[in-house]
């Protein structure tokens, strides 16, 4: 005991020498990314956290594409302007990288780009009908990094599902920062979603479709629609690929008291779980349906935020979120819903509710923690209920229940 004691003594000892001869950078996602924040990319994907403290290390030599994708985007190396829109940047030590196109040392923070790098989307195929397959990311030298894919259908303006994956060490991420603005790309034609968005227009749309007497009713301080995120900002570590879910493809009508309370404490919750799994999980976040809203004469209509130029309604305000985990290593996945309104009595939730609440009936999900107070209500599936009631996504391969 005393000699493998000794040896693994040895071992951590020359560890440190060789670290301290051969230099080792330790990059913090808090201090030491510089902004605007250009795309970094390390053995072909997208640079992540390679501790359990959320830090970023290197070996010496060991190298980092640093990219300012689109029209007139530039890197910035300290106070240096260039023409570039990639270099690669090579540990030096701690901080300190050199950029192998010039002769420019620094600290990795002095490396940003000009303006926000542009994040793109490109069609890659059929979802079902109607519904086509995009992928969203960063097109670097003619390589398309992909964050996530979205199924959507143009005319309707919906999303059905959006696909990304969570990393065991996702959870940390850079904070901080302006929050962007969502873009609509060329996807969304003519279409202004902003406006569709604006408060004023879903007060509009309220009396056209529910009375005059409803607008003030179901837009309130308190309660409106929210663009809400399906692949959240949370779920990725770095600011570019955090401005990159920024796009209307990857948003849905939330009502905002859902959206900060039950949905929010989800997406809190599977990121915690993603930690303690320590497996790569898919994630598969989706729409379902129209909300019904009463109007002057109690009668239930669906809810559009517009119609399109034959009048029938486009970009329809969702009667549900889901969200699957499915763990591809060990095949199992769980379905989370919630009901995207506050405004429906017990006896709609319950007709609503489509499937045996799989998370009240099994303390193994006590890692999910609903916000009841927020006025909406929340529910799980197993894959198999929920796949059988609506046939809108891949087919995967579950043998089990995702815990």
């Amino acid at each position: 005991m005393c000699r493998l004691k000794v040896f693994v003594f040895l071992i951590l000892f020359f560890t440190k020498i060789c670290d301290e001869v051969d230099g080792v950078c330790k990059l913090s996602l808090k201090n030491d990314f510089g902004s605007p924040s250009p795309v970094y990319l390390h053995n072909g994907d997208f640079l992540a956290p390679t501790n359990a403290s959320g830090d970023i290390t290197l070996r010496r030599s060991e190298t980092v594409h640093v990219a300012c994708p689109g029209k007139n985007k530039f890197i910035v190396l300290g106070k240096n302007n260039t023409d570039f829109n990639v270099v690669v940047v090579k540990c030096v030590k701690d901080q300190t990288f050199q950029a192998t196109k010039t002769a420019w040392v620094g600290n990795f923070s002095e490396i940003k780009c000009n303006a926000p790098p542009w994040f793109t989307t490109e069609e890659i195929g059929d979802c079902y009908e109607r519904y086509r397959l995009y992928k969203v990311g960063y097109e670097v030298e003619n390589v398309f990094y992909t964050m996530y894919e979205a199924c959507f259908n143009k005319y309707l303006l919906h999303t059905s599902y959006v696909k990304h994956q969570i990393h065991p060490k996702y959870i940390y991420s850079q904070s901080g920062g302006r929050r962007p603005g969502f873009i609509e790309g060329d996807l969304f034609g003519k279409t202004k979603m902003n406006k569709l968005y604006a408060t004023e227009n879903q007060k509009k749309r309220i009396r056209e479709i529910f009375g005059d007497g409803k607008s003030d009713q179901y837009i309130t301080k308190v309660q409106y629609l929210n663009r809400g995120h399906l692949a959240p900002r949370g779920d990725f570590p770095l600011r570019a690929q955090q401005r990159a879910s920024f796009h209307f493809i990857n948003a849905a009508p939330q009502w905002m008291r859902g959206n900060a309370g039950d949905w929010a404490a989800l997406e809190d919750a599977v990121r915690r779980r993603a930690v303690r799994s320590e497996m790569l999980l898919h994630i598969y976040t989706g729409t379902l349906g129209v909300t019904t809203l009463s109007d002057e004469t109690s009668t239930d209509k669906d809810f559009y935020l517009d119609v399109d130029e034959n009048n029938n309604g486009i970009l329809p305000v969702p009667m549900y979120f889901f969200k699957v985990i499915y763990d591809p290593k060990e095949k199992t996945a769980a379905v989370f819903v919630s009901i995207n309104s506050s405004y429906y009595n017990q006896t709609m939730i319950d007709r609503l509710t489509f499937c045996n609440d799989i998370c009240e009936q099994n303390s193994k999900y006590s890692w999910l923690k609903w916000r009841s107070n927020d006025g909406t209500h929340s529910f799980c599936c197993t894959y198999e209920e929920f796949v059988n009631k609506f046939d809108v996504l891949p087919k995967l391969n579950v043998k089990g229940l995702f815990f």
